[in-house]
This record gives C-alpha cells, sequence and structure tokens, in this order.
C-alpha cells in the first residue's frame, strides 16, 4: 500500500488539507463581508443565517451588518418615496394652481359680463312674419308666385332634354 501512495500524487498532510479548506473559507467568508453592503448580497446572507444557527452565532457580525444594509435599504426607498411625494405635490401646485385660478377667474368673469349684457332685444320681423303666414291673402299669393316660379324652371327643363336628344 505503501507503493500506491507514493506512485500517484503525493500526499499532503491532512493537516495542510483542513488549513487550505479554511483558507479558502476565510476568503470566502472576507469576501461575503466585502460585498455585505449590496442589498442583494445582504438578503441572500440573512437568508442563509437564518437557517443555520451555528454559522449565525460564528458571523454575528456579518449577520448585523446584513440586517442592517436591508434597513438602509428600505430607509432610503422611504425616503425616495417620501421626497417623490413632495415634488409631486409642488409640481402639482405650481403648475396646476395657476391654471385652476385662471380658469376660476375666466368663469367668473363670463358670469359677470353675461350677467351684465341688455336683454335681447325681441326681433320685430319674427313677429310679422308669423302675422304674414296666417293670412290667407298672404297665403294665396305665395302659392301663386311658387306656381309662376315652378313653371320658367321646367319649361327650360324639357328645352335642355330636347337638346340633348338632338
Amino acid at each position: 500500500m505503501s507503493e500506491e501512495v507514493s506512485q500517484g500524487q503525493p500526499s499532503l498532510p491532512i493537516a495542510h488539507l483542513v488549513s487550505r479548506r479554511s483558507v479558502e473559507e476565510d476568503r470566502a467568508w472576507s469576501q461575503l463581508y466585502a460585498a455585505i453592503h449590496q442589498p442583494s448580497a445582504a438578503e441572500e446572507v440573512v437568508k442563509q443565517l437564518d437557517g443555520d444557527a451555528q454559522s449565525k452565532r460564528n458571523h454575528l457580525a456579518l449577520y448585523i451588518r446584513a440586517k442592517t444594509t436591508l434597513r438602509e435599504q428600505k430607509a432610503s426607498e422611504a425616503r425616495n418615496q417620501r421626497v417623490g411625494a413632495f415634488v409631486r405635490t409642488a409640481l402639482t401646485f405650481v403648475v396646476m394652481g395657476p391654471l385652476r385660478l385662471v380658469t376660476k377667474a375666466f368663469a367668473a368673469t363670463r358670469d359677470v359680463v353675461v350677467a351684465s349684457m341688455p336683454p335681447a332685444k325681441k326681433e320685430p320681423a319674427t313677429a310679422r312674419t308669423r302675422a304674414l303666414k296666417n293670412d290667407p291673402e298672404f297665403t294665396s299669393l305665395t302659392d301663386l308666385f311658387s306656381s309662376v316660379a315652378a313653371a320658367p324652371v321646367s319649361a327650360k327643363t324639357s328645352s335642355r332634354a330636347s337638346r340633348k336628344a338632338a
């Protein structure tokens, strides 16, 4: 058996393998500590450490920093929403306020102008037209005029038709 070990890769002492593994793990943890300021990384670390109580105890500082990062992100989002709401309100007041004021002033001015106008006068021709429509003599003259006016039109139409036929 000792020959098999010597012919293959040189065997490393177990202590060396353990220390190499711990170095790699320490490197991974240090990368997590460096990246913990990013909310996505912090969320993942909190999720993993919540699932493993032993790791949570061993890396309590990382867990606390991740929770702090998530809390800061939440506070930042809340602040951004408040600022956005303020800007929307301010713009509504600055832009829409004068427009509403002008609209109300125009409506009030229009109402005052309409109220100050003199009453509409009745057109005298309207009453006279109604009276003439009811007058039998005027009605007979209107019918006579209509028949005379229609006769030349029909004569013109028949003369045009005869020209086209020829």
